[in-house]
This record gives structure tokens, C-alpha cells and sequence, in this order.
């Protein structure tokens, strides 16, 4: 078996990765049923599949692999951990995805539940991403999400219709919809909204653009501790 969507979580990696990294090393793979077909020259695993090694662990209910296409299509409580060396590791959810080797992108789809992606940084900091669909370029080191998008801190929301997170800036480009972001800083609360924001990944920083409206309230009775 070889490794569907596991280049995706390279998107939102501390560090970008190359496409050569030995992702079956040491990997254990294991599915209920396996199926080689010949005639359409291409593979099917069924229940309970799930791929594993020191860094990556994969789980669906079904794999597709078609071999002339180079496509991996995954369905069913598709679930993807990536582990890095700094301790922080990507999370995602979702129904069901679609994976390209030749392009290396990667497609996620919402089914009852949304598309769920949780970054969690080295010092135990988590970042809540949700959305429609995702998609993933890990050449260019984006990742484009598209419909009912949030994006959640310990202290703060933010929501929109899109988002364009680039690896290469650590930053997600929010748009569409009036994004609006709302949360709490030390002494004060906030709920701005505008055209675009962008948001920095590690800093939390966030900065607004065109038309810019909403309200600042101090807060000095329970000024905001954050979360360990």
C-alpha cells in the first residue's frame, strides 16, 4: 500500500518536507479485505483500514487506489495524525478525501460533520480549523479552505467563507463573507470585521483590511489568563 494523503498534513507542517521522504518505513498497514484488480488495475481495502509508522497514522472505512491515475479516493471517518520532531503534530477529519500523487494534492470533503483540522504547536497550543472542503498543495505549500470556514485559539474566533493558509508565511489569508473575528486579549474583549484579515499562526497576531468596524470593551474584572 502507499501512502494516501499524507502529504496533506504537510501544509500546515512546522517545516516544509519533501515528496522523497520515506513515508513506509517502518509503516504498518491493515484493512479487513484487500482486493487487486487486475482488469481495472487497481487496489481496494475495506474495514477498518489503517496505515501506520513513527510519524503518520491514516484510518477509513474504505481506500481505492487506481494505479493509471495515480489517485487515492478515501471514504468514511477518514482520520490523519502527523507527528513532527518539535513535538507538534495536524489532526484532520473528515468524510471523505481524495489524494493526486502526480500533482501532490490532496481534496477533503465534509459529510454530516464539517472538514475538522487541529494544529497543535510544541508547547501544547492548539489551533481549531473547520470548513466545507479543503484543499491541499503541497508544491506551493497551501491550503485552501472553502465553505463555512472558522478558525479557533483558546481566545479567539474567526469566521468566514474562505481561507488560504501558506506554509510559507505561517499565515492564513481570511476572505469572503465580511470576515469577522471576536475574542478576548488581556483586559479587553473584541469583535472586528472587514473585507480581508490575516491571521499569523504562531504570534496569534491578527491584522485587518478595508472597511474595518466593530468594538473594543476593557474588561479589568477578569482580565484573560491563557490556557496551559
Amino acid at each position: 500500500m502507499r501512502t494516501p494523503l499524507l502529504l496533506l498534513l504537510l501544509a500546515l507542517s512546522a517545516a516544509p518536507a519533501g515528496a522523497q521522504e520515506d513515508f513506509l518505513m517502518g509503516s504498518v498497514v491493515k484493512s479487513d479485505r484487500w482486493t487487486m484488480d487486475r482488469a481495472n488495475d487497481r487496489e481496494l481495502f475495506e474495514g477498518n483500514v489503517s496505515f501506520r509508522n513513527p510519524k503518520y497514522t491514516l484510518k477509513a472505512d474504505h481506500a481505492l487506489y487506481e494505479h493509471k491515475a495515480r489517485a487515492w479516493d478515501i471514504k468514511g471517518g477518514v482520520y490523519i495524525l502527523r507527528d513532527f520532531d518539535d513535538k507538534s503534530q495536524v489532526e484532520a477529519k473528515c468524510d471523505s478525501a481524495r489524494y493526486l500523487e502526480g500533482t501532490e494534492e490532496a481534496y477533503m470533503y465534509r459529510g454530516v460533520l464539517p472538514v475538522r483540522l487541529k494544529y497543535t504547536d510544541p508547547a501544547g497550543k492548539a489551533l481549531h480549523g473547520r470548513s466545507d472542503q479543503a484543499k491541499a498543495e503541497n508544491r506551493a505549500g497551501l491550503m485552501h479552505f472553502d465553505g463555512a470556514f472558522s478558525l479557533s485559539t483558546e481566545n479567539l474566533d474567526i469566521y468566514s467563507q474562505k481561507g488560504l493558509y501558506d506554509r510559507n508565511t505561517q499565515t492564513f489569508l481570511i476572505t469572503e463573507s465580511t470576515p469577522l473575528a471576536a475574542g478576548k486579549r488581556e483586559g479587553y474583549d473584541f469583535a472586528i470585521n472587514s473585507e480581508s484579515l490575516k491571521f499569523f499562526r504562531d504570534s496569534r497576531d491578527i491584522k485587518f483590511y478595508n472597511n474595518v468596524t466593530g468594538w473594543v470593551k476593557d474588561n479589568p474584572e477578569k482580565p484573560f489568563t491563557a490556557a496551559k
